[in-house]
């Protein structure tokens, strides 16, 4: 049943199922998140630099980025649908929100791969 609902009979499932997919992934990563922040307490910069230190951290915090900004997307998506009924008003909107989620995504690979420790 639920193979049936993510055939492209019901495009919407994908989205939607991707959508709850990335709030969960995020729900992980925050709880992982303070998990570790109680676990380190930094105190000052030093301390803060070393709960982003490891790779495989910072790539986690790539990934927590990249569901947010794909679950943003989508939910902007689906109320610019919902509630601009003008095409090139929405079309506008859309590719301001693209803009936004892509620069977004730029700056935070751009930040946690560039940090030297």
């Amino acid at each position: 049943m639920l193979l049936e609902l993510l055939t492209a009979k019901y495009p919407g499932m994908r989205l939607w199922l991707t959508q709850r997919l990335c709030a969960l992934s995020m729900v992980a990563g925050l709880l992982l998140f303070w998990v570790r922040v109680l676990w380190l307490a930094p105190q000052n910069y030093d301390g803060w630099v070393a709960v982003f230190a490891p790779w495989w951290w910072r790539l986690l915090c790539v990934w927590f980025f990249i569901c947010m900004l794909l679950h943003a997307w989508l939910g902007v998506r689906d109320v610019l649908r919902d509630y601009v009924p003008h095409l090139g008003i929405r079309a506008v909107l859309q590719w301001l929100v693209n803009l936004a989620v892509w620069g977004n995504a730029v700056a935070v690979v751009w930040i946690l791969s560039g940090m030297k420790f």
